[in-house]
């Protein structure tokens, strides 16, 4: 039954780091973001996630960090690189808890141009969560349509001061679904006029078979 199938969920865990300046403290070069957000601009993701938990370099105290509310993130200052271990929970019980690494960038590529060195260092993947066995409860929730909330609505990243840096994955992969469609659409209309010149061929030869017999 078609309730029955998987329902997915796109997501973008990263992070962004702005330097602060020469004169900043040695050891606090950075101040940096991690963050778990949709993939989705309008959307919450507090709707189906319940907390994620980041921990962070050994050297931060605490070194583990639970967000419980969207915007699921945590902002710290320091000047090492170091990979975060991401731990996600969901509303529904039934859904085991998403575990992924993330490896904190401070620093542009050495190649990268003057004008993005300038700029924070954005460094984000995006993934899809797989609930294959939803709540009934969840499963309304992940299929109801996204609305737009209220203004300034700090759990959407639409809002977020990092915002203008984020990729839209949503956009993006709107963009491509389009493309395809766009594609399709081309090779059929193609293959229908293929199928019409064959059919124009096929007749043509008939004709000049009777002709000849």
């Amino acid at each position: 039954m078609a309730d029955e199938q998987p329902l997915h969920k796109g997501f973008v865990l990263g992070s962004i780091a702005y330097s602060l300046g020469k004169k900043a403290d040695d050891n606090k070069s950075h101040e940096w973001t991690v963050y778990v957000r949709a993939a989705n601009p309008e959307e919450d993701p507090s709707l189906y996630i319940r907390k994620v938990t980041f921990h962070l370099h050994p050297t931060l105290q605490p070194p583990s960090r639970a967000s419980e509310t969207a915007p699921f993130e945590v902002t710290e200052q320091g000047w090492g690189e170091f990979e975060i271990s991401v731990q996600i929970f969901f509303h529904d019980s039934k859904e085991r808890p998403v575990e992924m690494m993330h490896q904190l960038r401070l620093y542009p590529p050495n190649d990268a141009p003057a004008s993005q060195v300038a700029k924070p260092v954005v460094a984000e993947r995006y993934d899809e969560f797989v609930f294959n066995t939803p709540s009934d409860a969840l499963r309304t929730k992940l299929s109801a349509d996204i609305v737009p909330g209220p203004k300034d609505n700090p759990k959407v990243w639409k809002y977020s001061p990092h915002a203008k840096w984020w990729t839209d994955y949503d956009a993006e992969y709107d963009a491509r679904t389009d493309r395809l469609q766009e594609i399709y659409t081309q090779i059929t209309a193609q293959l229908q006029e293929a199928s019409k010149r064959r059919r124009i061929l096929e007749e043509e030869n008939e004709a000049i078979a009777k002709r000849q017999s």
